[in-house]
């Protein structure tokens, strides 16, 4: 239109003086238009650089300081903010990513120091393990005593469990752990504790470390004093005698190692404090959770009442009900196998030798006794009538002969363990009470003269041997009654690397249930009693 509209009025002329007046009032309307169209876009862009005032009915605009107005329209100054937060942004993003490169670099690590050591660990966010026990220094500020006893102790580097676990424990985090029995599990709860105790106090218990027998609480005792030699850390036994008549509220005890029924009986009695306890350890903790001792676990659990507290559980055997019972008490709880679960150490020959009967059990071992004697031996019986009547027939024999078992008083049990420690004793007849978690330096061979009544026992038994990396031999007797259960221990030898008969392995595996037949008396005369 506006090509059209020029088209047509071109070459008139238009007479301003004689319409001056209409002139300027179009001239005057023009102005205003351009003016408000001014003031708007001014308005839209910065409220502050104009204002619009009315003066005598007449619009008047009043300019704005001029270093306000580039202020606030200064592009360079914009882009170069802009510029600044996106290589922010870029420094920012760089850094993320860095980040996950490592992480994903460490648990590359992780994963590649796991499969050398053979553990297996399942849990959220699990800590790497340690590479060395400088790491304990460097990466938690390990105390140089305690770094100096493992050292005086023979530890040139951490056992796998003790890879794992102490940084876990460390962390502050809960774990149920499976290891081969002789792996050094002790140490492996034993040096997070200390290391987090950092010193004595008068506070009250600080930590209580659970055991099923009492030799094998004697022997958590000794080895925890021998690793926090050099800081006066107060480490109670729970004796019989002090469960009754010690009150722990006057008389400082920064661990307590115990028994479950003598802890209950001085709790009972109100003789111990245990809310204070940061540190709750279950040794041999499949023993601990059967039927007779669950409910004194459950009333130790209740009375350590932290909110705070760590609780740990170590064994060689990790049955499922076990776990399930451990998950029902821990939280967030990290799991750790070493090698493969419930299983023995490999380097433990094993052998299954059929005697036929009981007189040829007896002469089987009369027999490797007499070819090749290599003490010290620890032999098993499944009760303590058959262990007396066992050392009754070996001591008419020429060998330094002695026997543990449950009628024995806490002294003379003490005694044969330390004479057999000295060597001063080459063959111990026992019972199960010391199968587990005791540790005997140096037994070269582990005789089951009657036939172990589960895996789980069979494991703790043999593993008194092959400890510390020392090699050992197993041998189990085994007659008619035992063939139906054979399959049980053969598949924990086949797990280890031993070489197991095919017909043995082709036997129907038995629903798991605790072998002990009556067996027939030991007991044979002896000819020159009979002169």
């Amino acid at each position: 239109m506006e090509k059209d509209t020029s088209f047509l009025f071109g070459g008139i002329t238009f007479n301003r003086k004689k319409f001056a007046g209409d002139f300027s009032r179009f001239k005057e309307k023009k102005e205003n238009d351009n003016a408000i169209k001014e003031l708007s876009v001014v308005e839209s862009g910065d409220a502050e650089a104009e204002e619009v005032v009315k003066v005598s009915g007449k619009k008047r605009k009043r300019k704005a300081k001029a270093s306000d107005a580039v202020e606030g329209f200064n592009v360079f100054k914009s882009s170069k903010n802009g510029a600044a937060l996106i290589e922010q942004n870029d420094q920012a993003e760089d850094g993320v990513s860095q980040q996950k490169k490592e992480l994903n670099r460490q648990i590359e690590r992780d994963a590649l120091l796991r499969k050398k050591y053979n553990i297996h660990v399942s849990g959220n966010n699990v800590p790497s393990p340690v590479q060395n026990f400088a790491d304990l220094s460097s990466r938690y500020q390990c105390d140089s005593y305690l770094l100096h006893n493992l050292a005086e102790l023979g530890f040139k580097e951490p056992t796998p469990i003790q890879r794992q676990a102490i940084p876990i424990l460390l962390s502050g985090r809960e774990c149920f752990a499976c290891a081969p029995t002789g792996s050094g599990k002790t140490f492996a709860f034993v040096c997070p504790m200390l290391m987090k105790l950092k010193h004595s106090s008068t506070d009250g218990i600080r930590a209580v470390i659970l055991c099923p027998t009492r030799e094998l609480a004697a022997q958590t005792t000794r080895e925890c004093k021998k690793l926090a030699k050099g800081n006066k850390f107060y480490i109670k036994l729970m004796t019989k005698e002090l469960a009754r008549k010690a009150d722990f509220s006057k008389r400082p005890c920064d661990v307590l190692i115990s028994t479950p029924l003598r802890l209950c009986f001085a709790i009972r009695k109100r003789k111990l404090d245990l809310s204070r306890v940061e540190y709750l350890v279950l040794d041999e903790s499949d023993k601990l959770f059967e039927l007779g001792l669950v409910k004194q676990i459950d009333s130790v659990v209740k009375a350590c009442s932290n909110p705070s507290i760590i609780r740990s559980l170590f064994s060689a055997t990790l049955p499922d009900f076990v776990e399930e019972l451990a998950r029902t008490i821990m939280h967030d709880a990290v799991r750790v196998i070493i090698g493969r679960k419930n299983s023995a150490s490999e380097l433990i020959k094993q052998k299954l030798v059929f005697a036929g009967s009981e007189e040829g059990k007896l002469l089987a071992l009369r027999q490797s006794f007499a070819e090749s004697l290599n003490p010290p031996v620890l032999v098993f019986v499944q009760s303590k009538e058959r262990a007396k009547e066992l050392y009754s027939e070996l001591a008419f024999d020429n060998i330094r002969v002695d026997v543990i078992h449950a009628d024995l008083s806490q002294t003379q049990r003490e005694n044969a363990v330390d004479e057999f420690r000295a060597s001063k004793t080459w063959v111990l007849i026992a019972t199960d009470v010391i199968a587990r978690g005791m540790d005997f330096k140096g037994v070269n061979c582990v005789i089951n003269y009657d036939f172990p009544d589960s895996a789980a026992a069979y494991i703790h038994r043999i593993g008194r041997c092959g400890r510390a990396g020392r090699s050992g031999e197993a041998i189990t007797f085994y007659t008619e009654d035992d063939v139906p259960f054979l399959r049980n221990v053969a598949n924990v030898m086949a797990s280890s690397g031993c070489e197991v008969p095919s017909w043995i392995m082709d036997l129907p595996k038995q629903k798991w249930k605790k072998h002990r037949p009556r067996r027939e008396s030991i007991s044979t005369k002896p000819e020159d009693q009979e002169e």
